[in-house]
């Protein structure tokens, strides 16, 4: 007995000590609550498979330590990720809630009970370069109630690859579809989509612009009743428009595809912004044509080439070109205004193809608040594309005698004969020596400029009607309108040398000198402005041949209080009247007027900038691309007065481009100009 009672307490000490060790668990070991899902973890895909399959998912309490999931996740769960490279295949009746699904994820919904529950925040989340599928025909997810969303992120897709998903109100036009602005819903089947009486995007507001795409040839599509996409449409499959509704493509039309409207009501672009392009085709209804609203700015995104009349609607209704042409195969640019029109401001032309007797007008500007038209007849079944320039590039001989304006025609398909052409212009859009009642010259650019008509009679309403018999084929001619001799000089009495600026204190140091090519004497006016629009005159002398050609100097010992133009008008013995260029002098304490770049466009990579300063001071020139990124800066120092800076853009390429300056008191002005 005694030596078994010795070894009781052994035995105990043993069992106590194996105890002991099995529970001093080390703390690199997986805790015992890892080792099963609770319904309520964080889950998240680790490899492709369907929703209900185990090995789909792993699941964590805390959102870091994670592991094999043992539950497959529903509403109860914290957020679901459905991760990059990871497609989801949902096919059974279960709830949700709070998934996301990440860029390079994608869940697909095969039918069955998906039902959508209302959590917080978004309820199902596609994120930019996820894909939530519906792939079940007639049967999208259900939402649990009105509150329930799924959020398509910008650059998230909603992808329809069934059919009976899009009509009024149900399906992807719920309201529990949010859509944020470049979000995508993508329908890919080869099938019609509900359209009339449908309209896409329906709650989003005027500044939110998601992105309807198809990716397949659609068929026929439309009705009696509207179609309305707010947003962008974007065809990247062929698609054909029925029925008597009018199409409203809010925010514009791209794609790859070809959309054919021929036998559809009218086509109409109204939002605010939008886009137009796509290698795609674009044919409208002969009858009813396409409109752009009134307030809405169409933008370029690549050359567009399109069947059917266009008609701006209204003030404000622009198509902007940039450098794209917008190629009308048949049909015409309706209803152009100064407010109204088709911009120019880079290398993209309007063309208009095969142009014979009828003349057709080509409403283009410059800039979103000039027009300036040109009518094109007799074009011998040519197509001929137009734009139009502010300034005159490159420079004549005499600038300050013409119309501030460089037309630019580019005739193709053959060499036009005889062609009758119209160019339009108004009050105050010529520089300050142009004549608007003398008669004028024409002259066309062919690597030297040349006068190709004389004596031209202008007509009422600031138009000149006349004929070009030297257009070649596919060779963009620009062409000026000038008193004459503006053209060539050859017959200008009195040309200038030069003609600059100073500030001296409080006064206005003016300086020039001429050359009297023709003539035994001229009269010099020195003229004042305040609104470069009105001049009088502040001095005047007459000089001999002899004195013209030496050094002349005035003090404008009085000027007005901002900015001073001044210009000097040359009177010969005839009578015959010229004009130098202007020079702009700040009669202020501080202030910078940069006024003009010159030849615009630039061919040879250099130009010459022209600033004024109401004093001495540094100024950084900054040039930008249209998206304002930067792309070349030059820090210059000014004097305080007329300041003419020669540029170097070489390292640019072709395009359109801004530059403006700054100071240490802020930005000036910001001027556009385009290199060829």
């Amino acid at each position: 007995m005694k030596k078994v009672s010795l070894l009781i307490p052994s035995l105990f000490c043993c069992i106590y000590a194996l105890c002991t060790l099995n529970f001093s668990v080390p703390v690199d070991l997986p805790e015992t609550n890892s080792l099963f899902s609770s319904p309520t973890d964080y889950f998240r895909s680790v490899q492709t498979g369907d929703w209900d399959i185990l090995t789909t998912w792993e699941s964590s309490p805390d959102n870091a330590t994670w592991s094999a999931a043992t539950l497959v996740p529903n509403s109860g769960a914290n957020t679901v990720s459905i991760r990059a490279g990871h497609t989801v295949t949902f096919n059974i009746n279960l709830d949700i809630d709070q998934v996301v699904i990440e860029s390079g994820g994608i869940l697909i919904h095969f039918g069955n009970g998906m039902l959508i529950s209302d959590g917080p925040g978004d309820d199902i989340d596609v994120k930019s370069g996820g894909i939530f599928t519906l792939a079940s025909a007639s049967n999208p997810p259900v939402f649990f109630s009105g509150l329930a969303t799924t959020n398509i992120s910008t650059g998230g897709i909603l992808r329809v690859s069934a059919a009976g998903l899009t009509f009024p109100g149900t399906g992807v036009n719920a309201s529990n579809y949010i859509y944020q602005d470049a979000s995508v819903l993508e329908y890919t089947p080869a099938l019609a989509f509900a359209s009339a009486g449908v309209t896409f995007f329906p709650n989003v507001n005027a500044t939110t612009i998601p992105i309807f795409r198809t990716t397949n040839n659609v068929g026929i599509v439309g009705g009696t009743a509207a179609t309305t996409f707010n947003g962008l449409f974007e065809a990247n499959g062929n698609i054909t428009f029925q029925g008597t509704g009018i199409k409203t493509f809010r925010n514009g039309i791209t794609g790859t595809g070809n959309i054919n409207g021929s036998g559809s009501g009218k086509f109409l672009i109204n939002g605010t912004t939008a886009k137009f392009g796509g290698s795609g085709t674009l044919i409208v209804s002969a009858a009813n044509g396409m409109d752009i609203g009134g307030s809405t700015t169409v933008t370029m995104v690549s050359n567009k080439v399109m069947t059917g009349n266009i008609s701006l609607l209204a003030s404000n209704a622009l198509i902007i070109l940039d450098n794209f042409n917008l190629d009308i195969t048949a049909g015409n640019v309706n209803g152009g205004i100064a407010t109204s029109h088709v911009v120019t401001n880079g290398t993209g032309k309007l063309i208009y193809n095969f142009v014979t007797a009828t003349q057709k007008i080509y409403p283009v500007g410059a800039n979103t608040t000039t027009i300036n038209p040109m009518a094109i007849s007799n074009g011998g079944g040519f197509n001929y594309g137009v734009r139009v320039e502010i300034g005159i590039n490159p420079p004549i001989a005499v600038p300050v005698n013409a119309v501030n304006r460089t037309w630019f025609v580019t005739p193709s398909g053959g060499t036009p004969g005889t062609v009758n052409t119209n160019f339009f212009y108004a009050a105050g859009e010529a520089n300050a020596g142009f004549n608007y009642s003398a008669n004028l010259e024409l002259g066309q650019y062919t690597g030297v400029w040349n006068v190709i008509q004389t004596g031209i009679v202008p007509s009422g309403s600031y138009q000149v009607a006349t004929t070009v018999s030297t257009f070649a084929n596919n060779i963009e001619a620009p062409l000026v309108l000038g008193n004459l001799g503006a053209i060539l000089a050859v017959d200008d009495p009195v040309s200038v040398n030069y003609f600059t600026g100073v500030k001296q204190s409080g006064d206005h140091l003016l300086k020039w000198r001429l050359t009297c090519n023709n003539t035994p004497s001229v009269t010099m006016v020195l003229e004042r402005s305040t609104d470069g629009i009105q001049y009088a005159a502040i001095f005047s002398e007459y000089a001999t041949a002899l004195r013209c050609e030496q050094p002349f100097v005035y003090t404008d010992d009085k000027p007005a209080a901002g900015i001073n133009y001044y210009r000097i008008k040359m009177i010969d013995v005839d009578g015959k009247i010229s004009y130098s260029t202007i020079v702009s002098l700040i009669n202020a304490v501080k202030g910078i007027d940069v006024m003009n770049i010159a030849p615009n466009p630039i061919v040879n990579g250099t130009f010459n900038l022209e600033v004024s300063t109401a004093e001495k001071i540094q100024m950084e020139l900054v040039i930008t691309d249209i998206q304002g990124r930067i792309l070349q800066k030059q820090s210059v120092p000014m004097i305080a007065g007329f300041n003419s800076i020669p540029m170097n853009v070489r390292s640019l390429s072709a395009g359109t481009y801004q530059l403006f300056g700054s100071t240490a008191y802020g930005r000036s002005k910001v001027l556009r100009f385009a290199i060829q």
